[in-house]
């Protein structure tokens, strides 16, 4: 997770900046020192005993192109990863015309993972949908929170739903109790992702926490 950190005031959560980010033209060095960061993290765990299976970077619509493709193949070479294990999330206001269609599938050509994040949120088109690209759904925290009320878990169910037609796991976001993660499993969710498991942590905590939970790929 992106975070900005300035003196005077303190560790800041990406919305704040990160849409100030693409009009400033920073979006590419933005987004190639993500992918860069990201990928030498993971090597590091991995030499330190701890295997990460899959990580996920967000990206704007607009980073979204042959450019980033070559970034994310480029450091996954460099770091000795492979590039199934790097998965892209983008938002559903982004998607929805051919052509980017046609670009997240040169991701998954690549053989990069390409995520549908926040689905629910903006302006959903079905037909696109049909035909986008997505090796993950992935269900916003404003449905996670309240699953177990009528209208989050007719949500939930309709992401599953189209999440199985395309042969897509579910990530179901803000989960923060067992009694969520219990609806959520009930509704078809493959995947929770949420407080219940840990709050944001340093990159050197971040072994210790996955060990404790036992997340499948740590090891003793």
């Amino acid at each position: 997770a992106i975070r900005w950190q300035p003196p005077e005031r303190g560790r800041l959560h990406a919305v704040p900046f990160v849409n100030d980010v693409p009009p400033s033209g920073l979006a590419p060095d933005f987004m190639r020192f993500i992918v860069r960061t990201a990928t030498r993290q993971v090597a590091r765990w991995h030499d330190d005993g701890l295997d990460v299976p899959r990580y996920s970077v967000n990206a704007w619509p607009g980073s979204i192109g042959r450019e980033l493709i070559d970034d994310i193949l480029r450091e996954c070479a460099a770091a000795g990863i492979e590039p199934g294990r790097f998965e892209v999330e983008t938002q559903p206001e982004g998607v929805y015309d051919p052509a980017m269609c046609g670009r997240l599938q040169e991701f998954r050509d690549a053989g990069i993972r390409v995520a549908l994040d926040d689905f629910g949120e903006g302006s959903l088109h079905f037909g696109w949908l049909r035909d986008a690209p997505f090796d993950v759904v992935k269900i916003p925290v404003m449905f996670g929170v309240h699953a177990g009320r009528p209208y989050d878990d007719a949500v939930i169910t309709a992401a599953v739903a189209f999440a199985k037609a395309i042969g897509a796991p579910t990530v179901v976001e803000g989960v923060e109790t067992v009694a969520l993660r219990d609806r959520s499993l009930e509704l078809g969710c493959d995947i929770g992702q949420g407080y219940l498991w840990s709050q944001q942590v340093e990159a050197l905590e971040f072994p210790a926490v996955v060990r404790a939970i036992g997340i499948d790929g740590a090891r003793p």
